[in-house]
Parts: structure tokens; C-alpha cells; sequence
């Protein structure tokens, strides 16, 4: 009976340590490259699907598209207005990024010297007597 505590610690203890390193640092090893491998793969695939689906796309369909926005733009560049007098009048419309350059050109051309007439203009505190 003395013998079965020395037996139960005897099978307790680890009885060769290295290979329980070695299977560890073995299995570590595994599970990185596992991870790496599938995290280039999923790379693989990612920048396969954007060139599929991004870059290699017919410029067809972009030509298309493009057709299509220039009709709307030459469609939606000019609207006609009916006047009070009966006369249809017609405007262009422009964005307003241009616009705010020709007000800017406009105002860069304009004189800058303001008319001066010789003759002041009158008023009525000036001609007392006109009022009687």
C-alpha cells in the first residue's frame, strides 16, 4: 500500500518534457501557416474579384452611360418661358461654378470710374418757390 502514492505521482508527473515543447512549438508553427496561407488566399480572391468587377469592366457600358448624361445635360441646358406678351423666350441655364467666373469676370471688366454729371441734380429742398 506504501507504493500507490509513489505510483500516482510517478504517472502525474510529465515523463519526457521535450516532447511536450516540441509538440507544442510544432502545433504553433502549424497554426501560423495555416493563418497565413488562408489570409493570402483570401487576398487573392479579394484583388481577383475588384479587377473582375472593377477594372476590367467593358467601357462599353461606361460609353453608354456617359452618352446617356450628355443628352440629359444637352436636354436640361435650355427650358423656354412664355411671356406675359405671348413671345416664348429662351434661357440657358449653366452651372453655377461658371456662373460665379463670369460675375467675376464681369466685374474685373466693369469701369471702375463712376460718370460725373456737371450739372447736380435737383431736389425739392433746393427750389423753395417751385412748390407755391
Amino acid at each position: 500500500m506504501a507504493t500507490a502514492p509513489t505510483d500516482m505521482l510517478k504517472q502525474l508527473d510529465d515523463p519526457e518534457p521535450g516532447s511536450t515543447w516540441f509538440w507544442s512549438l510544432a502545433s504553433i508553427v502549424v497554426f501560423v501557416v495555416i493563418i497565413v496561407a488562408a489570409s493570402a488566399f483570401y487576398f487573392k480572391v479579394d484583388s481577383f474579384e475588384i479587377d473582375a468587377k472593377v477594372i476590367d469592366q467593358p467601357t462599353l457600358s461606361l460609353e453608354q452611360l456617359r452618352a446617356t448624361q450628355r443628352e440629359e445635360l444637352s436636354t436640361y441646358s435650355t427650358y423656354s418661358w412664355t411671356m406675359p406678351d405671348g413671345k416664348t423666350a429662351t434661357f440657358t441655364r449653366i452651372p453655377i461654378d461658371r456662373a460665379m467666373e463670369m460675375v467675376i469676370l464681369d466685374s474685373k471688366n466693369a469701369p471702375r470710374i463712376l460718370p460725373v454729371s456737371s450739372n447736380p441734380a435737383p431736389t425739392s429742398a433746393a427750389q423753395p418757390g417751385a412748390q407755391k
